[in-house]
C-alpha cells in the first residue's frame, strides 16, 4: 500500500512532464524559451506583470522575424506577414484569446464587433454599421468633439499644474459618449471617474489582459452556469446607453444624428444583425476605444513633444494662421507635420500588450519557411513591427516625425503598410477617422492656447503594459496662457 502512495506522485510527475514535453515539440522549430513552449503559464506570468510586450520585441531582437511565446502562440514580425494573416480573403481568424472578452448580459454571452470569432457574424454587423464611421460621416459628431474641447479648455484655464494623463481621458470619455449618445458622462465636469466608467473599462482591459493567456480556464472559472446568473446588472454606462435607446426609438429621425441615431436607422434596416443587444455592444465598443487608446496617442504626442523642443516648434509654426483657437477639422485634417507628430507618436507608443492574433486555417500555413499547422495563433505585435529596422530605418526606436515626409514614395508606402496604429485587414479599428479626427483638433487646440511643461523635466511617460490595452499613468504639466 505504501508503495502504491509513492507511485502515484511519481507517475503523475511523469504524466506533467510529457505533456510539458508534447506541447514543446508542437513547434518545436520556432525559437523561444523552452518554458514559454510548454505552458502557457510562462506567458500568463509575463502579461500578468506588464513585460509580455518587451519579452517579445526583445525575442524578436535574439532571434530575428518568428518567435515562440506560448504553446501555439507565435509571433512574426516581418511587415510581409501582415496581408497574409490579416486580409479578407486568407482564412484566418481571431484567436481564443479573444473570447474573454466576450460581454455576458442577463446571463448570456454577447458577443461584440471586436469579440465575436463568427467571421460571418462579424461582417454583417460591420456592414450594417459601417456608414457611421465614413470619412464624411464623422464630420457630422465634429461638434461634439467641439464642445468637449471647450469643457477641456475651461477645465485646463483654472489650473497652473494638472495631471495632463487624467485631464485628456476625462475629455476622451466625455467626447466619446457625446458623440455616441448626445450627452457627455460628466468626466470633466466632475474631474473623475463618473459613475465608474472609466473603472468599468479597464476592469475589462485587465480581465483580457489576465486571461488572453489561458482562455479555458477563465470559461471554467467565469463562464460557468453559477457565474452566468449572477452577472446580470449591467453597468452604469450600459444602462444609461439603453435608457438612452428606449427614449430615442419614440422619437424622429434628428438633423444631425449621434451614433445612437445612425445606429437605430440601420437597425430598421437590418433587425435581425443589429438588434438592441447589438447597438449596446456597437455603443460600449465605441466609447471603451475611444477611451484609454485615444487618451494614450494624445498625451504620448504632447509628452514627445515636450520632450522635443525643435519638433513642437514646427507643430507650432503650422498651426500659426489658424482662425481660431479651437480649428475646424477641415482646418488641421491635412497639415502635414501634426499628421507625422500623431503617426511617429503611435508608431512609437502603439497600445497593444500583445500581438494581435489570429488562429491559422484547415490545411495550415507556410511563413517565411516555417510550416505552421492548423490552429496555431499566429499574430504582429505592433511594438515589434515598428522597430523594423529594415523598413523605418536604423535610428526606428527615436520618435522622428520627418521619417513620415519622406520624399521617397516607396519607403512612405512600405511604412504605411506595416504601420499598425489601428490594427489592420478586415478588423481594422471601425473608429479611427473620428479618433484621429478627435485626436488632431484637441491637439492643436492645447497647443495654440497653452505653453505646456513637465513638471518634473525627468519625468517619463508611464503605461501599466499588464491590461491588453496599455493604460496611462499620472503626466503631471504645468501651463500658461499664449493670451
Amino acid at each position: 500500500m505504501a508503495s502504491a502512495y509513492a507511485v502515484l506522485p511519481l507517475a503523475l510527475s511523469a504524466l506533467i512532464c510529457a505533456r510539458l514535453l508534447i506541447n514543446w515539440l508542437r513547434l518545436r522549430k520556432a525559437p523561444g524559451p523552452v518554458l514559454a513552449g510548454s505552458t502557457d503559464l510562462w506567458r500568463a506570468y509575463q502579461q500578468y506583470n506588464g513585460r509580455l510586450r518587451n519579452a517579445i520585441c526583445d525575442l524578436h531582437a535574439l532571434h530575428g522575424p518568428i518567435v515562440r511565446y506560448g504553446v501555439r502562440s507565435i509571433s512574426i514580425s516581418d511587415p510581409e506577414v501582415i496581408s497574409v494573416v490579416y486580409g479578407s480573403r486568407a482564412g484566418f481568424t481571431t484567436a481564443h484569446s479573444y473570447d474573454v472578452l466576450i460581454g455576458i448580459q442577463n446571463g448570456k454571452e454577447v458577443p461584440s464587433l471586436v469579440s465575436t470569432r463568427d467571421e460571418a457574424r462579424h461582417a454583417a454587423l460591420r456592414r450594417s454599421v459601417a456608414n457611421s464611421f465614413t470619412p464624411t460621416a464623422v464630420l457630422d459628431y465634429e461638434s461634439s468633439i467641439d464642445a468637449t474641447i471647450g469643457e477641456l479648455l475651461a477645465a485646463v484655464d483654472k489650473k497652473a499644474t494638472f495631471d495632463l494623463s487624467s485631464m485628456i481621458l476625462w475629455y476622451t470619455m466625455d467626447a466619446a459618449a457625446r458623440f455616441s449618445f448626445g450627452e457627455p458622462l460628466g468626466c470633466l465636469a466632475a474631474e473623475g471617474d463618473v459613475g465608474g466608467s472609466i473603472q468599468l473599462i479597464r476592469d475589462r482591459f485587465n480581465h483580457w489582459g489576465r486571461w488572453s493567456s489561458l482562455p479555458v480556464f477563465e470559461r471554467l472559472i467565469y463562464r460557468n452556469p453559477i457565474a452566468m446568473r449572477l452577472k446580470r446588472a449591467p453597468s452604469s454606462m450600459a444602462a444609461a446607453a439603453l435608457s438612452k435607446l428606449k427614449s430615442r426609438s419614440l422619437t424622429s429621425i434628428q438633423a444631425q444624428p449621434d451614433l445612437l441615431q445612425k445606429f437605430l436607422n440601420a437597425s430598421r434596416d437590418n433587425p435581425r444583425v443589429l438588434d438592441t443587444h447589438g447597438i449596446i455592444g456597437m455603443l460600449m465598443s465605441t466609447i471603451s476605444g475611444a477611451g484609454d487608446t485615444t487618451a494614450t496617442t494624445i498625451v504620448a504626442t504632447l509628452y514627445q513633444l515636450l520632450q522635443h523642443p525643435p519638433e513642437l516648434e514646427k507643430v507650432e509654426a503650422e498651426l500659426v494662421g489658424l482662425p481660431e483657437v479651437l480649428p475646424a477639422f477641415s482646418d488641421v485634417s491635412k497639415l502635414p507635420y501634426l499628421n507625422a507628430v500623431i503617426k511617429e507618436s503611435m508608431r512609437v507608443f502603439p497600445s497593444s500588450t500583445f500581438p494581435i492574433e489570429r488562429l491559422v486555417p484547415q490545411g495550415g500555413v507556410t511563413i517565411a519557411g516555417m510550416h505552421f499547422p492548423a490552429g496555431t495563433s499566429i499574430g504582429c505585435l505592433p511594438s515589434a513591427m515598428h522597430r523594423n529596422t529594415k523598413i523605418y530605418g536604423e535610428d526606428a526606436h527615436i520618435f522622428r516625425p520627418e521619417r513620415w515626409l519622406t520624399p521617397d514614395k516607396e519607403q512612405l508606402r512600405l511604412m504605411e503598410a506595416t504601420h499598425m496604429g489601428f490594427s489592420r485587414g478586415r478588423r481594422v479599428c471601425l473608429g479611427q477617422h473620428v479618433a484621429m479626427m478627435s485626436m488632431k483638433k484637441v491637439i492643436a487646440s492645447i497647443l495654440l492656447k497653452y505653453k505646456l511643461s513637465l513638471l518634473d523635466p525627468n519625468g517619463m511617460l508611464d503605461l501599466d503594459f499588464s491590461p491588453a490595452v496599455a493604460c496611462l499613468k499620472s503626466l503631471y504639466v504645468t501651463k500658461q496662457a499664449k493670451y
